[in-house]
């Protein structure tokens, strides 16, 4: 593996972890009209994060990298925005969430180009099933506030 596409894939790992923790805030503090509604998809979502972290970490350690595993790390390496311990209103929470997958997207993308430069086609393969969930997401995400 590249040290690039190593770097690349541990603020990546970085990310999903700051992710993970942004969810539960969301999920905690999220008010309004679209509570019950948010809520559990919320949940999904930091379920599914848990999964892409191990799964990502294990194709770092699996490439002979060290993936990153502590939050000081994480929080050095991340480009997620933390909220702060707040009520949300659900319309605040689509929106950022929106920019976030928007994020994943790109991101994604260029993890595919990277690895697909070093020849790694499972890496690949991996982030296109990723980016194809996201941009799923997107969809959906854009259509219940318009």
């Amino acid at each position: 593996m590249s040290k690039k596409l190593n770097e690349k894939l541990n603020e990546y790992l970085a990310n999903q972890q700051v992710m993970y923790i942004k969810l539960h805030n969301l999920h905690w503090y999220i008010t309004g009209r679209s509570f019950f509604t948010l809520h559990p998809k919320l949940e999904e979502l930091y379920e599914q994060t848990a999964e892409i972290m191990d799964t990502v970490a294990e194709r770092i350690l699996a490439l002979g990298g060290s993936p990153v595993a502590s939050m000081k790390k994480a929080l050095s390496l991340t480009s997620v925005k933390e909220y702060d311990d707040a009520p949300i209103t659900s319309e605040n929470v689509v929106k950022a969430l929106i920019s976030d997958v928007e994020y994943w997207i790109k991101d994604s993308k260029e993890i595919v180009k990277l690895a697909e430069e070093n020849e790694d086609s499972v890496t690949a393969d991996l982030f296109n099933g990723y980016l194809g969930e996201y941009q799923k997401l997107l969809w959906m995400l854009k259509a219940y506030i318009s």
